[in-house]
């Protein structure tokens, strides 16, 4: 509760003068014993001028007008924010308060248009795409590290292949394709990461070399995300009892 200069200035004078406890002019007041012991102290080093609040804010007051303007720079761009509103038109409050104008209008969720949608990719049917990828390094209390090495397919989730190695060779990453081929045959395209075993940097690697061969075209992964669904595979992994 903010009291005001007179209901201080009484109560302090009171609490003094002993009539009443500072536990009962704090309860009066809605301060804390400490706020008390600062305004008795402020009231006897300068009288009661002590208790008068000197701070004055930066921030301006808001106005009918200024509520009009903060909404209409809203709706011209939905996309900014309430930091970016009070920028364009200067206004020297906080963007608390601009938001919560913002909210009072209703105008605070409009549609993103500088936004892109986030779209997830899903293959259009089974083998049309084939993600592949190593998984980290896991330890096991008696076997060590390993790797774990997996192709799924994009469309249905299935995994097509899979298994663990001490090492993730270039050999072993064909080993788990080699049995995905057999099984379920070609695929349109691959996905893989760039990682040495798919990708070379100079050149080309092996594994890009057989893909051409076979028909297969490569898109290389330039983000964790872009091979969502293997990810997801390698978390459930991870997650599961030793």
């Amino acid at each position: 509760m903010n009291a005001s200069f007179e209901h201080k200035a009484a109560t302090v004078r009171q609490i003094l003068e002993g009539r009443i406890s500072r536990k009962d002019g704090a309860a009066g007041l809605g301060s804390s014993s400490r706020i008390i012991r600062r305004y008795l102290r402020a009231f006897l080093d300068r009288d009661p001028e002590g208790l008068k609040d000197h701070r004055h804010s930066n921030n301006q007051k808001m106005t009918p007008k200024d509520e009009r303007e903060i909404v209409r720079v809203k709706r011209e761009g939905p996309w900014r924010s309430a930091r970016k509103v009070g920028e364009i038109l200067n206004l020297k409050v906080h963007p608390v308060t601009i938001w919560q104008v913002l909210v009072k209008h209703g105008v605070a969720h409009l549609n993103y248009e500088g936004i892109k949608p986030i779209k997830r990719f899903v293959a259009k049917a089974p083998n049309d795409l084939w993600q592949a990828d190593i998984m980290g390094k896991v330890k096991f209390p008696k076997l060590g590290v390993m790797y774990l090495i997996a192709t799924i397919d994009d469309h249905s989730r299935f995994i097509l292949s899979g298994k663990w190695f001490r090492k993730q060779t270039k050999i072993n990453v064909f080993r788990v394709w080699y049995h995905a081929l057999c099984h379920y045959g070609l695929p349109k395209a691959m996905l893989p990461d760039r990682g040495s075993q798919y990708k070379a940097h100079r050149g080309q690697a092996d594994y890009q070399y057989y893909a051409k061969l076979l028909g297969i075209k490569l898109i290389f992964a330039n983000k964790a995300r872009t091979k969502g669904k293997i990810e997801r595979f390698w978390r459930f992994v991870s997650h599961r009892d030793p």
